[in-house]
């Protein structure tokens, strides 16, 4: 027996190793998922780290746009306020027989001044008169009659076209010829 006894006891090792087996196996795949959790941890604070860096960056950029065309908007009205301040000047000055010439002058002046702060902001008039009619330039606002002159041109200009770049902002406001 005592035999017997001792041959069991090589086959229980091999019992004995493959139950510690799935053990360590188990143990080794929880550390990994420990491992694997603490790295998604990190990368998950990382991405939040860097998304409000990139939210801090974007509210930083709306400001400086903000602030820039406040700083425009005001260096324009300044501009605008020395045109304003001519006007008040021509309406305060006393009245005599030569006036009509002064506040003819002062308004020419004070036009020039005010068509030199639209050029600096790109603002430019277009010239219109004598020009065929273009309907994404102009707005007829009436018709003539001139044999002088060819069909569908333009003969009088009521009010001003202005564009900003390639952009119209104000359509010109024309008198076009018709022979129709």
């Amino acid at each position: 027996m005592t035999e017997d006894t001792q041959q069991p006891a090589p086959e229980s090792e091999p019992v004995k190793e493959a139950a510690s087996q799935p053990a360590s196996t188990v143990e080794v795949l929880s550390a990994r998922i420990a491992d694997l959790e603490a790295a998604l941890a990190t990368e998950r604070e990382n991405a939040l780290r860097k998304a409000a860096e990139f939210d801090n960056i974007r509210k930083r950029l709306v400001t400086d746009a903000k602030r820039q065309s406040e700083a425009g908007k005001l260096g324009f009205i300044q501009q605008a306020l020395a045109v304003a301040d001519t006007l008040e000047l021509a309406l305060v000055t006393p009245a005599d027989k030569d006036t009509v010439a002064h506040v003819r002058e002062g308004i020419e002046l004070t036009l020039n001044k005010l068509r030199q702060l639209l050029g600096e902001h790109g603002v430019r008039r277009y010239e219109s008169l004598g020009e065929s009619f273009d309907p994404d330039r102009h707005e007829a606002v009436s018709m003539g009659r001139n044999p002088d002159l060819p069909d569908q041109v333009v003969m009088q200009v009521v009010r001003e076209g202005y564009t900003h770049g390639d952009h119209i902002l104000r359509h010109a406001q024309v008198i076009v010829n018709n022979l129709s």
